[in-house]
């Protein structure tokens, strides 16, 4: 028997820089600097048909994203015909093939392919892509339809499928028509912006947006200054955003994300405003609304204004911003962009996701625009943006709510701080001991607190109705005031304005109905420091309990 012998110390070493090459290869790439030295190693055969299937397929996807389609269409060729049955390379082959097979068709090539969908550093240095080593009429994807068709029927239905969810992306995510935006990123400085691509947005870059290689965003104005889509941008505030900051009010931005997400998708449906919520991969949330035909962009804008305006009041933590953000196009201009859906943020290395489902992979997330819903144009020619203050809308599903408890629906509309603890119960059926002590030393005070406190808390897996029919029983005074509401919610936000005469404020003076006792307290402070003065009694009587117990018992003389 031959002896077995050790690898040699070369060939182990090759292997890892293998890997490392790989690895240089990439950050070149996203860093948007100077691939052509790695890629004289990366195409040569000795290369990449040494590396693991999933190594090779890596090696393709690099070479796609540095422009040189015809090296990884020969990997993807070499790594189905070691790998028959690794799926991810037939599908990256069939996808790719497509590509061509649409070029060939409209009497492109392979260079053409790399302008328009593989993001080519050439096509950004103004160089010339090389022509592919195989002569025109000899096209790969001849060769493929007639040897290999049967072995990936599945992937290349799969791939169908995939097309079409990526037409529908782009039939929803429309702007201008001749330009859209490619982003960058200086990590050194923490910096980040656009630069205009100017020509059309392909199929392609879209795929390559939604796999990651490049993230582009996309101008809202057509040339006619019309648009086919608005979006509320909500962003963190720039006061929040070091984890520092927002570790000491990581509770108010908890609670008010969560309100912000329910409250403002329950408005637009309300309005007739449906609208996809995607997380930005950034600092905040995108709303997109859809447009059934395209607008005039002030009319959006003015519409989208008012839907945000009636709960930015309510919030302390987000800023919300529409865009568009002009009403027209003026001289060379392009007006605002926004980042497209589902890629990657550059500077935070986070991706982007709509939050209508838990699936996180691309065909999940390409899922969601089923649901998608175009708004028509009499909708934004019929919505009121005037003045005055706006009637209680609520969500059409909840409009029997509404109906049965309607204290309720109107504190919610117009106390911010009430209207997220409700959220919080609805939806994510949590509340904390200070929203419950909120919630009973206002709602408590209401004629039918019973019901309504009754209903509140049946959502909670907690809920106890002789627990709560005893805090009920114990409630006395007046309302909870607003600086103290606000104080125990750590909110910082300017307080309901309800009149020069009104010293006292509190939620229940949203209610129509309301009318104040006659034993009500003329200050909030002078409420304030009875209540300290109730609280320092009891820790006294605490304390007087304490140091009877350990007193000697009555009888007992000292030893």
């Amino acid at each position: 028997m031959d002896a077995v012998k050790p690898p040699v110390k070369s060939q182990v070493r090759a292997a890892v820089d293998y890997a490392l090459v790989l690895r240089n290869l990439e950050k070149r790439i996203v860093e948007n600097r100077d691939t052509d030295s790695i890629l004289r190693i990366v195409r040569r055969p000795e290369f990449w048909q040494r590396l693991s299937p999933e190594d090779a397929l890596r090696c393709a996807r690099l070479l796609q994203a540095a422009g040189d389609v015809a090296t990884a269409l020969a990997v993807l060729e070499g790594l189905t015909s070691r790998a028959p049955d690794f799926t991810d390379a037939w599908r990256e082959r069939v996808a790719l093939l497509e590509v061509l097979g649409k070029n060939a068709v409209s009497g492109g090539s392979v260079e053409a392919a790399s302008h328009e969908g593989l993001g080519s550093r050439q096509e950004e240095k103004g160089e010339t892509v090389k022509s592919p080593p195989w002569e025109e009429g000899d096209l790969p994807e001849a060769k493929f339809r007639e040897e290999d068709f049967s072995q990936v029927e599945s992937p290349f239905h799969e791939w169908r499928r995939r097309e079409a969810a990526l037409a529908r992306y782009m039939a929803l995510f429309q702007g201008r028509e001749d330009c859209f935006a490619r982003q960058w990123v200086d990590r050194e400085k923490a910096s980040q912006g656009y630069v205009p691509v100017r020509r059309p947005l392909e199929a392609a870059d879209v795929m390559e947006h939604l796999q990651g290689r490049k993230t582009y965003g996309i101008y809202l104005l057509q040339q006619d200054s019309r648009v086919r889509l608005g979006v509320i941008d909500a962003d963190l505030n720039l006061s929040l955003r070091s984890s520092e900051a927002i570790g000491k009010k990581r509770d108010l931005v908890r609670r008010e994300q969560r309100y912000l997400l329910s409250r403002l998708t329950e408005m637009g449906a309300a309005r007739h405003l449906p609208c996809l919520v995607e997380f930005s991969g950034g600092k905040g949330f995108h709303f997109w609304f859809f447009l059934e035909e395209p607008l005039p962009a002030g009319q959006v804008r003015r519409v989208l204004q008012s839907l945000a305006g009636a709960i930015q009041a309510d919030l302390s933590c987000f800023q919300l911003e529409v865009f568009p953000k002009q009403d027209r196009l003026e001289g060379k201009g392009l007006g605002n962009l926004v980042k497209l859906p589902l890629g990657i943020h550059r500077l935070t290395g986070r991706p982007s996701y709509f939050l209508h489902t838990r699936d996180r992979s691309l065909d999940g997330q390409l899922a969601v625009l089923d649901k998608a819903r175009r708004i028509p144009v009499r909708i934004f020619e019929n919505q009121d943006t005037g003045g005055g203050k706006a009637p209680v809308v609520v969500h059409p599903r909840r409009e029997k709510w509404a109906a049965d408890y309607p204290e309720l629906a109107v504190l919610e509309e117009r106390c911010a701080a009430l209207g997220q603890i409700l959220v919080e119960c609805r939806h994510h059926r949590t509340l904390t001991v200070r929203a419950e002590k909120i919630l009973l030393g206002t709602v408590g005070h209401l004629p039918r607190a019973k019901i309504l406190l009754h209903h509140v808390f049946q959502a909670l897996p907690e809920y106890n109705p002789h627990y709560v029919d005893y805090q009920l029983s114990r409630l006395r005074g007046t309302p909870l005031g607003c600086r103290k509401i606000h104080r125990l919610l750590g909110m910082d936000r300017s307080f309901c304005d309800f009149g020069p005469n009104v010293a006292y404020g509190h939620p229940l003076r949203h209610w129509p109905e309301w009318s104040e006792p006659e034993t009500a307290v003329k200050a909030e402070r002078v409420e304030n420091l009875r209540e300290a003065l109730d609280v320092l009694k009891e820790a006294l009587r605490i304390v007087e309990r304490f140091l009877d117990r350990g007193s000697p018992r009555a009888g007992e003389g000292e030893r």
